[in-house]
């Protein structure tokens, strides 16, 4: 039995703010091409697509065939509408007149009508328009008749098409008037005694345009007129009277509207990405429209579709894309990446330390040199990397970055010393600690970390050393002991903390003695510290947690996945704003723990955050207030102020019961089920 645990789907409204996420091929959606979006009453989100039919369940898709016996018949003509009627079951139907109902308790698609298709010979496609009322009917027009097959007594009723114009809309008014839209205008009609008859109205008969789709509000009485090339028309049933907004959309076609609130409804275009028109003033503004100066923004302005789901998420069937969920309930964010053969991007995507130096701007060290951002100008600059001209040196790869002076910038990787970066001039030199020449110190095999103390002094951590080292004067001390160092962090004026591969250190700088701090874990690997103003130390560890070490009581806090929160056993960086919120960085995502409450909350992929895998030791709090982190596909910026939801709703989903390996239905012969194993409270 399998069971489905909804997270995205279910989730609250915390924050307002835009982030994307993108459903693609790439994810399991059986084709880009997305015409229609449902979500049923379990949960499932339903996609008719250019391949067949689709669902959704936060994380997986199912893609499920239509069969005319044992015939498949997921042709483009049998996968052109999707409706859920009021008691929540599925229907699909298709140009060629075959009308499939979902069987949720078998799990699949029935056939339940079709047209005779030897009426319609010489008409592939005998359905211009098919639609499910409120009556329980669904309407299958063309150009002479409509036919009318209702879901509960699976009776068909004709009925002749007495507009004798191709339908593409309609909408239903009342119990028997509807709004009808062709592809010369708006008709007004009553369904009465098997009849279809039309209703004089010179205002809307005097709109002439191809309808490409219609919304009726019952509780405004107002009736919304998307159309091809001509805009947006609005009828007022109250006045009647047709409005023709200011600003409207005349260049584009409008694919669809649907409700956003009470009082906004949301256009889908062809071209146009989504609007958003004020039902009251008419007033239309641009509401998803594709960024293409952003990595992480709305990705295309295509829309066949619009779903508005009940945390307000928007669903929209994006070409050539597949779906994009536009998400309103967590912070906006910056994703920084490379753009090959732009030189005004960022260098190289794997990002492995990020500094802000003294004057506001940015450093980055990946896997082909230093990308340094001038914040003022935006302007990009690299050095060291593979698209310069060579400056001696063989590996581009640089793990550490560090201003050890005003406009001097220090940056390590896979070598024994530190290329060193002049700002002003961005002339690169390269220091080799002296002393590696007159002792029998081992020069080390890369550097991990470099920082500066209180006093001025650069401290540079690598495989077999830890150095402090005395800029103006060049002098080296070695510190013997240590050695496979991954994170150094100062504890005060006279000591350090040492973290490396076997543990965790606690360095008197003077004396040079250290004593080894015993954690309570199997592993001992650590990547990153941090120290809080209350003097407690943050370490993040490789495969063994979180721990937070009280020096005044010589005791640990422990928290991982199996008593916590928190989404990863490896916590590769730890940054802080005042103590207040501590952020910390996975390669699942990022993690918020806040102390005084001791509770974590978490940011991944499922939330709209485009780029989960983060490295060690990469990332800085800015002057101004955001966060920046660097992980292997770019780095990611954000407000420090950013509030991940506080609580979650989720629902368990049971499917697929198998009793001896074999799926058992309700109904079937011998089955234990009197519902489908989600509906059954007791087995």
């Amino acid at each position: 039995m399998k069971k489905w645990l909804f997270l995205i789907l279910l989730f609250p409204l915390i924050c307002v703010a835009q982030t994307y996420r993108y459903l693609g091929v790439e994810d399991g959606l059986s084709n880009r091409r997305v015409y229609c979006i449902q979500k049923d009453k379990t949960g499932y989100m339903w996609f008719l697509t250019h391949e067949g039919i689709d669902r959704y369940n936060g994380k997986e898709f199912k893609r499920y065939k239509l069969m005319d016996g044992d015939a498949e018949v997921n042709s483009l003509l049998n996968l052109n509408w999707l409706y859920i009627d009021q008691e929540g079951v599925l229907w699909e139907i298709g140009k060629k007149g075959k009308v499939f109902r979902y069987d949720q308790i078998h799990d699949c698609f029935s056939l339940v009508y079709k047209l005779p298709m030897e009426s319609f010979s010489e008409q592939p496609d005998p359905v211009t328009y098919a639609w499910l009322d409120q009556n329980k009917h669904i309407w299958l027009c063309n150009k002479d008749t409509i036919f009318l097959y209702n879901t509960d007594t699976k009776q068909v009723t004709h009925i002749k098409n007495d507009i004798s114009e191709e339908i593409t809309d309609i909408e239903q008014i009342d119990e028997s008037h509807f709004f009808i839209g062709t592809e010369m205008g708006i008709h007004y009609a009553q369904l009465e005694n098997n009849a279809l008859k039309l209703i004089n109205c010179d205002k809307l008969e005097s709109v002439k345009a191809q309808v490409s789709d219609l919304h009726f509000d019952k509780k405004i009485r107002k009736l919304f007129i998307g159309t091809f090339l001509r805009g947006i028309m609005v009828y007022d049933m109250n006045t009647k009277s047709v409005i023709r907004p200011d600003y409207n959309l005349k260049d584009i076609s409008i694919t669809r509207f649907k409700p956003l609130n009470d009082k906004e409804l949301l256009i889908a275009t062809d071209g146009g990405g989504v609007h958003k028109i004020n039902m009251d003033t008419y007033q239309i503004v641009p509401e998803i429209v594709a960024d293409y100066n952003s990595n992480c923004g709305m990705n295309g302005n295509s829309i066949n579709d619009i779903f508005v789901d009940d945390e307000e998420r928007i669903w929209l069937a994006n070409y050539p894309i597949g779906i994009t969920i536009q998400n309103n309930r967590y912070t906006s964010y910056k994703w920084i990446k490379h753009s090959i053969g732009n030189k005004q991007s960022l260098i190289n995507d794997q990002v492995n330390a990020i500094i802000e130096d003294r004057e506001g701007d940015l450093w980055f060290a990946t896997n082909n040199g230093i990308s340094f951002f001038n914040s003022k100008t935006g302007q990009w600059r690299s050095v060291l990397s593979a698209f310069e001209e060579s400056q001696g040196n063989k590996s581009h790869i640089f793990l550490t970055i560090c201003e050890v002076a005003p406009g001097i910038i220090w940056a390590g990787g896979y070598s024994s010393g530190a290329y060193q970066i002049d700002k002003k001039t961005f002339s690169v030199s390269y220091f080799m600690p002296p002393l590696y020449t007159h002792t029998n110190k081992r020069p080390d095999k890369y550097i991990r970390d470099i920082r500066t103390d209180m006093q001025g002094y650069i401290w540079s951590g690598g495989f077999y050393n830890l150095k402090r080292i005395n800029l103006k004067t060049q002098e080296v001390r070695f510190y013997d002991g240590l050695n496979s160092i991954t994170a150094i962090v100062e504890k005060d004026e006279k000591s350090m903390w040492i973290g490396s591969a076997t543990g965790l250190c606690l360095l008197d700088k003077e004396s040079g003695k250290f004593e080894r701090i015993k954690l309570p874990v199997e592993s001992s690997y650590i990547y990153s510290l941090y120290q809080a103003k209350n003097g407690s130390l943050y370490i993040g560890t490789s495969g063994s947690r979180l721990l937070i070490y009280d020096i005044n009581k010589k005791l640990f806090t422990h928290y991982h996945t199996e008593n916590c929160a928190l989404i990863s056993n490896n916590i590769y960086t730890i940054l802080s704003d005042a103590d207040k919120d501590i952020i910390m960085s996975t390669e699942s995502g990022l993690t918020s723990f806040y102390p005084n409450e001791k509770k974590f909350y978490n940011w991944t992929k499922d939330m709209g955050l485009m780029t989960t895998h983060f490295n060690a030791l990469s990332g800085t709090l800015r002057k101004n207030n955001k966060f920046i982190l660097g992980s292997s596909d770019g780095a990611v910026e954000f407000d420090k102020d950013m509030k991940l939801p506080r609580s979650y709703s989720s629902k368990m989903i049971f499917s697929d019961f198998k009793l001896f390996y074999q799926t058992i239905y309700p109904g079937d012969e011998d089955s234990p089920l009197k519902a489908s194993i989600n509906d059954t409270e007791v087995l």
